[in-house]
């Protein structure tokens, strides 16, 4: 089947009116289970948090046709996977083509709009829910009072109307029990519903911030969403109120998504606050990044707005943040650009000129400063919050790390195709998210910039589809040169590590994150009371 044909398919089977449960039992059997289960489960074998949401946009969208397909339920499922299986397909080049032009760089064979749209539809989440929800206040601490006054939002209770609903769909979870095959359906879609009353008992205040992240499938939505890419709006409304009142929410971690990034949309919607929201998100940038490499370098040792001069009347370049170590130090270049809806559909001069912004630039940026470190004499160095500062560092050495405030898709995919090219070596790129990772592995200041010069060294060397992949090898390994290898690709089992160790770590609410359900034996019997070994029946889709 070509694109098209898998597309019409997908409409035609979301369009029944009971998808829905086929969307419960994916979200049973994918996103459900204790840390340890799904930190080691075959991701091959599962959908991940941007397909389930592409299949829900499509419900949500046909939800009015309201047909009944005539199909058994372990058929449709099949189905679906097997579609989803197949559109993955359609990104993928002809390898045969580049193997018969073999001086060709297999960096230009994949620097297309198709294959990095793949990357980024199919990478995994740019940070865990906890991180957006400890991030939320701080992002939007100069837009209070747009949000109470235009949203009827307190900013500071988010984080709080977030983990309450967490904690009572985990105890539902927790308590699932099928007593027979007649009510599978009907205690697996309860189980992800709340009702108002459960949502707003806590705190009555919860109410303003449910009506701003909920839709009501009764009324047309998304009508413009046919494809990957296209704006979906459970990207910003992913609480779904059912014909009965109640408020599905099947996908609690694209509510946290959308609490840290749907604000800044409602304020650039409005003409007369635009260009402040615009402004306080690129200070709060820096200062997020201030307060992380900080925490790691001493308060001595981290510079932020340095400005470099030639001549009290002359700038040549400044540094977002300065972390000095021994002699060696990092130079933070902060942007708070986003990935634009045209990048994300799949155009390749959007995305070229998307990443120059948020990553080339800044590189470049860095790159001056880096070279005026190394000739410090030579230059005026002042620091805004500062004005008697004195520049006494003895800096031999650099490296540029460029960070971004919100999840940017495939970022260190894109840094290696789009810079091979150019340069002898790259940048770290990190969203704000694996900054923060990063930091609290390695919360020295010798073994962060170790990791950092290792990175960049070996930029070339090592490929891996996001930040934590090149850290979970680092910390179990170590990033180095093996003799009898060119290039080492790394899969996602190293980045996967920390979806458990995180958790139980670093953020310290393992016991509420844990969930959920204890895993059935495939030789039990099946859960949802038909008598048969679990392997046989609902086991099967596995």
């Amino acid at each position: 089947m070509n694109k098209e044909q898998i597309l019409y398919r997908l409409n035609e089977i979301t369009s029944d009116i009971n998808f829905i449960y086929i969307l419960s039992t994916i979200v049973l059997k994918d996103f459900c289970g204790t840390l340890s289960e799904l930190s080691s489960k075959n991701v091959r074998e599962s959908l991940n948090n941007n397909e389930i949401k592409f299949l829900m946009g499509l419900w949500v969208k046909n939800w009015n046709s309201k047909k009944e397909i005539e199909y058994g339920e372990l058929k449709v499922l099949e189905e679906v996977y097997s579609l989803m299986e197949q559109l993955h397909y359609t990104f993928m080049p002809d390898i045969s083509k580049m193997l018969e032009s073999p001086s060709e760089s297999p960096f230009d064979f994949f620097n297309n709009g198709l294959m990095f749209q793949e990357a980024m539809f199919y990478s995994g989440t740019g940070a865990y829910d906890y991180q957006y929800t400890k991030w939320v206040t701080e992002k939007y601490k100069y837009d209070i009072d747009w949000l109470s006054k235009s949203k009827s939002i307190k900013l500071d209770i988010l984080p709080e109307f977030y983990h309450s609903l967490k904690i009572l769909l985990q105890g539902k979870l927790n308590k699932l029990k099928f007593e027979s095959k007649n009510t599978f359906k009907e205690k697996l879609l309860d189980v992800f519903c709340l009702s108002k009353e459960d949502i707003t008992q806590k705190n009555k205040d919860f109410q303003d911030i449910l009506e701003n992240f909920t839709l009501d499938l009764e009324q047309l939505q998304n009508q413009q969403f046919c494809d990957i890419g296209d704006f979906n709006i459970l990207s910003e409304k992913p609480i779904i109120k059912l014909s009965n009142g109640k408020y599905f929410i099947p996908m609690l971690y694209h509510l946290s998504e959308a609490i840290y990034e749907s604000p800044f949309y409602w304020m650039y919607s409005d003409d007369n606050y635009r260009s402040k929201a615009q402004f306080n998100r690129g200070e709060i940038a820096e200062e997020i990044t201030y307060k992380i490499i900080e925490n790691i370098f001493g308060i001595e040792n981290t510079l932020k707005n340095l400005i470099i001069k030639k001549s009290k009347s002359t700038m040549v370049t400044d540094i977002d943040i300065l972390a000095v170590h021994n002699n060696k130090a990092i130079i933070f270049q902060v942007k708070s650009k986003k990935l634009t809806a045209l990048s994300k559909k799949g155009n390749i001069e959007s995305i070229q000129s998307d990443f120059k912004k948020a990553v080339e630039d800044a590189y470049e940026q860095g790159l001056t400063a880096s070279e005026c470190l190394k000739s410090s004499n030579d230059y005026l160095f002042v620091l805004k919050a500062e004005p008697n500062f004195q520049f006494d560092f003895d800096i031999k050495q650099s490296f540029v790390v460029t960070i971004v405030l919100d999840d940017y898709p495939a970022i260190t995919h894109q840094t290696h195709i789009l810079l091979e090219k150019e340069y002898e070596e790259f940048p770290v790129a990190l969203n704000i998210f694996d900054l923060e990772t990063v930091a609290n592995y390695l919360n020295t200041s010798g073994k962060f910039i170790d990791y950092i010069e290792r990175r960049i060294k070996f930029s070339k060397y090592y490929k891996a589809d996001n930040e934590l992949g090149f850290l979970g090898f680092h910390l179990k390994k170590g990033l180095q040169k093996f003799p009898d290898s060119d290039l080492i690709a790394l899969d996602e089992s190293w980045a996967q590590f920390f979806d458990e160790d995180y958790y139980g770590k670093i953020s310290g609410i393992k016991k509420i994150q844990e969930n959920l359900r204890k895993k059935t034996g495939r030789n039990e019997s099946c859960p949802c009371g038909s008598g048969t070994k679990y392997k046989k029946c609902h086991g099967s889709i596995n």
